[in-house]
This record gives C-alpha cells, structure tokens and sequence, in this order.
C-alpha cells in the first residue's frame, strides 16, 4: 500500500509530495541535479552545502596520505559513509524495501576517487554527482543515497510538515546520520517525530516529486551524446573513432578523465538546458501506477476456499493466481498499463510489477512466500513461489519480441529448475502484436516436448497485450 493509503490522506494540489510505496521500493533516484535548480526556501541551499561538504572532503585529502595509519585518511572514510537510506523507499531493492546501501568498501571507493582528482588537477566537484563520470561504481542508486543523506535533515523537516498538515501519527525515532557536523567532521544522529512503516517499523521520509529520475541528470551515456554530437571533429582527432558505437563505462571514464574541459562544457550545456523529473502519472516505465490498478482489481476479485494444504492444492494455487493476472491483463483493461501514449509498449519490468501487485496479495491471504529476481546462481528467475521447503514454482516473464524469447523458456528457466532442484516452472509470453501471438502459437508443443525430455513440470500461458481491445459491449 501507498503511504496516503496506510495513513488515510486525501491530496490536494499543494500535495507534490512522492507517495510511496511502503512495501516495496520504487526503481526512482533522487537526481541532485534537479536539487541544484530548487529556489523554494526549505531545498534552496542544500546544493549548495552539498558541494561545501564535498569541498571540505578535499581540503583534507590534500593534506592526507592516502592510507590506514593517517588519521585524516581514516576521517575522511568515516566522512564518505553512505548507508542506503531505506526510510524513503526508492532505489533497487528486490524484495521489500532496503536496497545495498553504502558500506566500507564503498566509502574507500570514494575517498580513492577524490585523490584520483586531485591527482588529475581537480581540487572541487562543481556537481558532486559527477563523481560518476570518473569512476566506477557510482550507480544511480549510490548517487541517490548520497544525496538523501546529505539532505536528510531539509527532508525529516519536509516530511513533518506534511504530516502536521494532514494529520498524519507520528513517533520519536532514531534516525542515523541525521546531519554532518562541520566543527567536529562527524555525522550525528538524532531522535525525530516521523511516521512509521508498519511493514518495517522504520520511519517514513517523503521526498518531492520534482527530485526524482530514473538517472541522474549528469551520468555516463548522456556524457558521450553530448561530446558525439558537439565535439565530434575532436573525439575524431584523439580517438579515431568514426563510428559513435557503445563505449564500455570504463572507456568513457577514460575520456572524461582525458578531457576535463568537455566535462565542463557537458555541464553548462545542462545549466542552460535543464533536466526534468519522472513524470509519475504517465509513469513512462511502467514503475509507479501498478499499484493503484492490482491493489483495485485484487479487492474486487477475492479467491476464496484456497486451502493449500498438499502438493497439488500449491499447484492449484499458482495457477489460480496466474489465471488472475492474465484474466486482469487481457479483460479488465491492464494492458493499458504496458503501453504508452507514444503507442510503444513499456518494458518487461513493467509486466513484472503487474504481476507482483496482483498475485502478492492473494499469497499475503493464503501463507504463501512470493519472492522477486531471486538470484539462483545462474542469474535471477523472475519469480519464486513456496509453501515450506519442498512446495516450489518458479516463473519467467518473457516479451515475445525480446530476442532471447526462446532461450528464457529452453534456457534459463530450464537452467534456474535445475539449480534449485526443482521440476515446476511457468513460463508466460506476453504478446503486443498478432504478429507475436501467431510466433508464439506452437509454444505449448515445445513445452511438452521440454517436459517430455528433461522430466519437468513447465506449464506456458500466453498473455494477448495488444491495444485497442474492443470493449464488451462490442462484441
């Protein structure tokens, strides 16, 4: 459930709060560049001590050596600790909320980075997130958390404000890293009024909309379309490069490590052009709205009398609630979910979000675990169910126009069965196109052939996501 959900909020249009989801964190980042740009009086200093903070980092980096016995050295990692910050629930989490977070390692990550500079004749970051462009590593995700923690203080207080406003329950809770203090160079916590996530039981931290992106507006790829496109004749002087191609992270920190100036030039280009947030109503990758839809359609649709008590009553199960989300899909208007106003279809996450925010609800009723992308060793299967240790169906989500459509079914769920030592698995095809509904006709037979041959217990569904249905009152 949203946050608006749980604590009975109705929005009105002052709210340009992000309403996250509680449960599950959403694949959005806090983008400091889009922090950089705010001018209200709450956000409009905090980039600015951001870069203060970062340009204290360097003054004690030039005055360190860079090890363990240097007492300034080990501040500074101190300094550069990072951990994720689950209490806004964002980022790449896998199951529920809580994502990796900065730790040790990643904290040297960054202290290295900054001799790095300073060796390259920087002496200050004029965005921190460009930290990015010069080395591995720094993912959206780790962008993100440093972001939330450097402006945590500006987003409790942002948070509190919202919750008096709407009369939302609050209690005293201990948040870590609360702010830095600058006298001292050490981060402090303290003990705040916020409210409280009853899945978790960790406090809840709002963050506006106008922050939020899939990517940093400064990152890598953006980088290299703007050097392609506007120092074209250079790249073709230094690199002998005649075709654009898609360079290798590590060659495209080469480059910006190479030519400091076309960094800049990168950077005034965005000053002057600017960068805008996810817009989350047309939720363009299928991240956000799910929620809203499946939460509805599961309240709607109950299934009752589901006693999963022996091996074929889990067997039922499964298949119970994958009936339900193709029976969503294809009848009661999901698949507008999967397409955009462009008329292009959304990517396969966006299927797998549906599929989550239906079938969660019904395991939630029925004791049944439902994990995400669990990792098998060989990569993660889209989707675990279990009831205790011997009762297992693993599901793989495939768009029928991916090009690995076939090796997902004949491949990797076959190879991800074996692994967990296993024989049941589901394999769903989903089709935008008649064209893909008629490739796919024969993906039964090549089921029972599998079955035939390996011994398993694979059963297909193909999911009919084509536009334009004609309403039932049509047919």
């Amino acid at each position: 459930m949203k946050f608006s959900t749980i604590f009975n909020i109705t929005r009105d249009l002052d709210d340009k709060w992000f309403d996250p989801i509680l449960k599950r964190d959403t694949k959005l980042f806090i983008d400091p560049f889009l922090l950089f740009k705010a001018e209200d009086e709450l956000f409009g200093k905090s980039y600015d001590n951001t870069i203060s903070f970062f340009n204290k980092a360097f003054e004690i980096a030039a005055v360190s050596k860079k090890n363990n016995s240097d007492m300034r050295y080990k501040q500074l990692l101190r300094m550069m600790s990072f951990p994720e910050v689950s209490e806004i629930c964002l980022g790449y989490a896998e199951s529920d909320t809580g994502g990796s977070g900065s730790g040790g390692s990643f904290s040297k990550i960054i202290v290295d980075s900054i001799f790095d500079s300073i060796e390259m004749g920087v002496t200050n970051y004029n965005f921190f997130e460009e930290i990015g462009l010069f080395n591995l590593g720094f993912g959206c995700d780790r962008i993100s958390d440093m972001t939330a923690t450097l402006v945590k203080k500006e987003l409790i207080e942002y948070t509190q404000r919202i919750c008096k406003k709407h009369g939302v329950k609050t209690d005293i809770i201990k948040i870590k890293q609360y702010e830095f203090n600058n006298r001292f160079n050490r981060w402090e916590s303290r003990e705040v009024s916020l409210p409280i996530n009853p899945y978790n039981k960790e406090a809840i931290i709002l963050v506006p909309q106008k922050f939020l992106r899939e990517l940093p507006t400064i990152n890598a790829s953006d980088f290299w379309d703007y050097c392609w496109d506007n120092l074209n004749e250079e790249i073709r002087e230094q690199y002998s490069l005649e075709i654009k191609g898609n360079l290798k992270k590590s060659d495209l920190i080469q480059i910006a490590r190479q030519n400091r100036q076309w960094v800049n030039n990168f950077e005034d280009f965005l000053k002057r052009t600017g960068s805008n947030p996810y817009d989350i109503v047309k939720d363009a990758s299928g991240l956000y709205q799910w929620i809203n839809t499946t939460e509805e359609f599961t309240k709607e649709h109950q299934i009752k009398n589901l006693d999963v008590i022996s091996d074929k009553d889990f067997e039922n199960f499964v298949h119970t609630v994958v009936n339900n989300f193709v029976h969503f899909l294809e009848n009661n208007s999901g698949y507008k979910l999967l397409w955009n106003d462009n008329k292009k279809h959304k990517k396969e996450e966006a299927v797998q979000l549906i599929f989550y925010g239906i079938v969660v609800h019904y395991c939630e009723a029925n004791n049944i675990d439902l994990n995400r992308e669990v990792n098998l060793g060989r990569g993660p299967v889209d989707f675990k169910f279990s009831s205790g240790y011997n009762n297992k169906f693993l599901i793989e989500i495939k768009q029928a126009n991916n090009s690995k459509f076939w090796n997902g079914l004949e491949v990797q769920l076959v190879k991800y069965l074996e692994v967990e030592k296993n024989k049941n698995g589901i394999f769903i095809a989903v089709c935008y196109s008649e064209k893909e509904l008629n490739n796919v006709s024969n993906i039964q037979k090549n089921v029972d052939l599998l079955n035939k041959k390996l011994g398993t217990n694979i059963h297909s569904y193909v999911i009919d996501a084509t536009p334009e249905k004609p309403s039932a009152s049509k047919l």
